[in-house]
């Protein structure tokens, strides 16, 4: 059973204790937020659009959902 929480952090010590606590497996760190808010609207679609196939992949690993094949995408083209 998980739950999950949204914190905002206000220094690097916090960052870091809850990224020392993902490593340890006790907690998960899901985060859409990762974006700085100064890039251009061209530069934040980019990142989302990383971070979206990052997540893919990893979900593909865990084996929870199925990717095309290179050879498909080829004989799309």
């Amino acid at each position: 059973m998980a739950n999950t929480l949204t914190i905002k952090l206000r220094s690097r010590k916090a960052k870091k204790l809850l990224k020392d606590m993902e490593d340890l497996k006790l907690i998960e760190i899901i985060s859409d937020d990762v974006i700085p808010k100064k890039w251009s609207p061209k530069k934040k679609k980019q990142a989302k659009d990383f971070l979206s196939a990052y997540k893919q992949a990893k979900l593909a690993e865990e084996g929870k959902i199925k990717l095309k094949t290179a050879q498909s995408l080829i004989d799309e083209l």
